[in-house]
This record gives C-alpha cells, sequence and structure tokens, in this order.
C-alpha cells in the first residue's frame, strides 16, 4: 500500500496526514471556518455585483457625461499617441484639449475634431491657447474643418441609453487600438 504524504491544513497550516485525496483541512473546527470563509467570499462578490448595479441606476445623466468624457478624453489620448502639442508643439502632450470649450458649446464636446492633444501648459494655464490652437487645426483639417466647427450648430441633448452607447463604442475602440500597438 503507498504511504500518504502528510500536507499543511489550508486554514491553521498544522501538516496532517489526509484520509482523502482531496482533503484541504486537519479537523472539523478548520473545515467550518473555511467553509464559513469561502461563503463570505461568494457573498462578497455577489455585494460588489450588487453595489454596482445600484450606483448606476443612482447615477444622474451629467454622471454619466462625466463618465463619457473619461472615456472619451483616454480615446483622444489614445488615437492621437505620437502627436505634439497642438498649440505650441511640445513634444508631450497630456491633456485632451477642446478648442470650442464644453461650457460655451456642449454640442461639440465629444466632437473628435473639436478635441486634440495639449500640453498641460496650453490647456490649463493658458486658457487654451486659441490663437495657436486654430493655426494648428488650419494645418491639420484645414480652414473648412476650423469654419465649421466655429460656426452654428444645432443643440445636442443626449440621453442616458445613448451615452452608455457612446461609452461602449469608445471604449471598444480603445481596446482595439491597444491591441493594434502590442502586436
Amino acid at each position: 500500500m503507498k504511504m500518504v504524504k502528510p500536507k499543511k491544513c489550508a486554514v491553521c497550516s498544522d501538516e496532517f496526514v489526509p484520509f482523502l485525496s482531496t482533503q484541504k483541512v486537519c479537523g472539523t473546527a478548520c473545515a467550518i471556518s473555511l467553509g464559513k470563509s469561502n461563503i463570505q467570499k461568494q457573498n462578497a462578490k455577489t455585494w460588489r455585483k450588487e453595489k454596482k448595479i445600484r450606483k448606476e441606476k443612482l447615477k444622474s445623466q451629467s454622471d454619466w457625461l462625466q463618465d463619457l468624457q473619461k472615456v472619451f478624453n483616454e480615446f483622444i489620448r489614445i488615437s492621437q499617441k505620437g502627436s505634439k502639442c497642438i498649440s505650441c508643439n511640445n513634444p508631450e502632450p497630456t491633456d485632451a484639449g477642446h478648442y470650442r470649450s464644453v461650457g460655451g458649446h456642449p454640442e461639440l464636446r465629444f466632437e473628435e475634431k473639436n478635441v486634440n492633444l495639449q500640453c498641460r501648459k496650453c490647456n490649463g494655464y493658458w486658457g487654451g491657447n486659441l490663437i495657436e490652437y486654430r493655426k494648428g487645426l488650419v494645418k491639420k483639417y484645414g480652414v473648412e474643418v476650423v469654419e465649421w466647427l466655429e460656426g452654428p450648430h444645432d443643440p445636442v441633448k443626449l440621453s442616458i441609453p445613448e451615452i452608455k452607447e457612446k461609452i461602449e463604442y469608445y471604449r471598444g475602440m480603445i481596446r482595439e487600438m491597444k491591441k493594434k500597438a502590442v502586436m
């Protein structure tokens, strides 16, 4: 008959000789505490899922717009990676800067041609450095696009399902670009 090797208990770390090959604990007390910890782990997992669902139900439209803005800005940063600051040609831009501001022109908030990489100094401290930004836009897209951006636009009011759809679209684009970057 084959000799059974001693194992370490999964709970108290004492060595024991198992009766069965699948035995993980040394005795009844350790088995009970292992069972409780597994139940607690399962309960914690289901609670996290439930909490996430509850939080999403409590979100307002502006909360969803903030989430979309974060994903959209990440998309701009990744899609324009390697570009210089559109205003001052700084080689390491960190911000996704809007030419037409979000507050003044909310209908252009998620227009990809309105948002380009800018350095922190141009986007934050210099208020967008708009004169140089416009020159950079003319070089990048042409005068027609810049004039279109500066022209009148119909107001856009996105519903929560439309916002969720855009979030998923941009997340998918980000995943795709990251896969291409890895390959």
